[in-house]
Parts: C-alpha cells; structure tokens; sequence
C-alpha cells in the first residue's frame, strides 16, 4: 500500500476546530460558509474566518474543501456568484456541491478548482459517477448506503475515467437515503435539505397500531459508523479519501477521531495490519468521545435491526473533557482555559498531537484573583494550575478527567 494515497478528511465546525483537526492528523478539512451549506446549526465560516483557515492548512501542506452543498430554490441563484468570487480567491483546494446549478457555476468561474458531489446526491453507482465526472467533478463523496463489494466494484471504473472515491468512515447515519429526509420539515419546519435538521429520526415515539401498544420508547435513529474493524479492507482499495462526519462535534471529539483514524492507518501502512492490542486501544479512545452506540452500517450489506439504535441504548455526552492549556507559566505551571466541571483530586490525561497520552496530577488551581481553589464549575474562564511533575505539555492540547 502507499502511504501518501490515502486522505484522512475531518469536519471542522470553525477555526479552532479546524486547526485542532489539522493538529491532531487530518490531511485536509471540510466546512461551509455562512450560505449555501447544510448544517446550518454549525457555526460556519465568515470570508475572513475562511482565508485564514486555508493559509493555515496551506502552511502545513493540507488542503481545505469548502461546503456548498444545499439544493438551491430560485431565491439562492442571484447571490452566489459574488459570494462564490469571494471564496475563489482564497485558494481553496476545492468545493463539495450537490446541485447542478452550484457545480456548474463554480466551474464557469474557475476551470482548474477540484469540484467533489456530495454524498446528499446519494451516488451508488459507476455510471452515475461516470456523470459527475462528464459534467466538471473530480470525485464523488459515496453515498452511506454503498456497501464494501459495491465500492470494490466500483474502484476499477472510476479509476479508469480518474475519477477520486471519498468514503465516510466514522460519525452519524441518517435515516434517509444519504440525508434526504423530511421529517424534520414536517414536524417542526426545520429542512434538513436547507441545513436546519431536527434529528427527529432520533426522537423518542410511541410505536402503537389501534389501541395495542408495541413501544413508548422507540426511535428511527440507525447507530453511528465505526469502520475502524474494517479499516484494512479500506484501505487495500486503494480509494483517495477517508471522510469523518460531525461538523457540530466539539474539540475533544475532533482531536480524538483524527488521532485514532490516523494512528490506526499509518500503523496498517507501516505493519500491514492492524493488531488486537491496536484495536483495542483505539477502540477504547472513540469509546471516550461517543454518546451513541457504533456499528458497521452497510459495510457487509443491508444492515439488519440490531444496528438500528434503541433509544434505551443511548449514552449519555461523555463530561470527560475538562481544560484546555493555553500557556506555559514555569516548568509544571500553566493558564488553562476550563471546558466542564473538575477537581483538584481528579486525575488527567493530557492528549497532544503526535505524543503519547500523559497522565498528570494537579496540585494547585488559582482563579483569576489568584485566589487557591479545590474545584472549576465555570466554563470557557482561564485558570492557573500546577501539576505534580515537571512536564513539556503545549498551547491547545486537550485535557480530560481519567475515569
């Protein structure tokens, strides 16, 4: 296998996650701007936000994709040219789009930039692909439901016409064929095609016919992906792109998925496998950060009802990450900048980007009038502590409690 052929492609909900997915082992980032992206409750990205993520990846020699993927009304057409302009002359490295408007006016403007379809215009197929490419993409985003035979099969076609394969590899499954849900819509006015989805799929509903009652506690929700069992098999297609879902996911999440997912590949590159103790070890690291249970979605074919997510099954969102460093004091003394609730007593797991976890103690937390204290109950407020032991930890990385 080639180590440089795979992309490891992570989410990024603004600048600070976006640097952290860079940090922490993507090769490239996704995002939308303020228009013309779903997920709308993201917090997305101003054009000044914008250059100075794609000067940042640039920097570091990884690439950013911008999102442009909503299905466009007749009111959208009249302002995407400026604002498209605007992006164009920041460099990125290309667009993800699903409409044909959108794909089309893009490569008016610009011949060269790398345009991907969406995984919202559900592509199963090598014909279907053979379509995007005549009509200006270069790769197309699957659609979730493909399975591994299918995207084997799929390989040698694209691969005759240069046409790139991106594959979700971790992170939430709609429902809907590939997002193309109206649920939300119907029930609350929130279009899912807009951006504005509800996750009523993940509601809690009675499931009752006439007068008999079968649930009071049921949910359509299928379990989130996890393909790192599978990882191997990936990666021997020798497919471009491996994408991460959850551009609404915190820092903790971000840093976490990227640190694992690209451990996990360049351990497979480098040994040709991934070992048990591996596995398990990476496995109890995505254990840390999720608040859904996983399973393989379609990987081996049509799942069946036990991948489907009950809603008595849910976890609660893991608590566990506390501080971030913001600075260096002295040797063992450092400004932090709190996230949830920790004590003094508590024990902790420093995670740094291409350094082993460390585990610390704390000895002394001072407020901001400096003012020893035992616990932090306020979030998103700078603190001074010292550790027990001198240590070499750096500005951004995460802090979370051992449990």
């Amino acid at each position: 296998m080639n180590k440089f052929k795979i992309e490891l492609l992570s989410p990024a909900g603004d600048v600070n996650r976006g640097k952290i997915a860079l940090n922490f082992g993507a090769d490239a980032i996704y995002f939308g701007a303020k228009m013309y992206s779903l997920r709308a409750r993201a917090s997305n990205f101003d054009l000044e936000n914008i250059e100075e993520i794609i000067n940042y990846a640039h920097a570091n020699n990884k690439k950013v994709y911008i999102v442009t993927n909503i299905l466009c009304h007749n009111g959208h057409i009249k302002n995407f040219e400026p604002f498209i302009k605007k992006i164009l002359a920041f460099k990125p490295d290309g667009f993800i789009c699903a409409d044909p408007f959108i794909i089309s006016k893009i490569r008016e403007l610009d011949q060269n930039v790398e345009i991907h379809i969406s995984t919202q215009q559900s592509t199963t197929n090598s014909k279907a692909a053979a379509f995007w490419k005549r009509n200006g993409s270069s790769r197309i985003v699957l659609a979730r439901e493909v399975t591994y035979n299918e995207m084997k099969q799929m390989v040698s076609s694209c691969n005759d016409i240069n046409m790139d394969i991106e594959y979700f590899i971790h992170g939430a499954v709609c429902i809907g064929y590939s997002g193309r849900c109206m649920l939300s819509d119907n029930y609350c006015l929130r279009n899912a095609n807009f951006g504005g989805c509800a996750q009523s799929c993940r509601w809690i509903y009675t499931l009752f016919d006439q007068d008999k009652v079968y649930s009071d506690h049921f949910s359509m929700s299928a379990k989130d992906m996890c393909q790192l069992p599978n990882l191997k098999e990936i990666l021997e297609l020798g497919i471009k792109s491996l994408k991460i879902e959850g551009r609404m996911k915190t820092e903790h999440y971000i840093a976490t998925v990227n640190q694992v997912y690209s451990n996990a590949i360049n351990e497979i590159y480098d040994h040709g496998s991934l070992s048990n103790e591996k596995l398990n070890e990476y496995t109890n690291e995505l254990e840390k950060i999720a608040n859904r249970e996983t399973d393989i979605a379609w990987f081996n074919g049509k799942p069946s009802y036990k991948a489907m997510l009950s809603s008595e099954a849910q976890k609660q969102v893991s608590q566990i990450f506390v501080f971030v460093i913001n600075k260096k004091i002295s040797n063992n003394t450092y400004e932090i900048i709190s996230r949830n609730f920790f004590k003094i007593t508590d024990s902790f797991e420093i995670i740094s980007p291409k350094r082993p976890i460390k585990h610390a103690k704390i000895i002394k937390i001072l407020d901001k009038d400096n003012n020893s204290i035992s616990i932090v109950n306020k979030p998103m407020c700078k603190y001074i502590v010292t550790f027990d032991t001198e240590n070499d930890f750096m500005p951004n990385d995460l802090v979370r409690i051992v449990k």
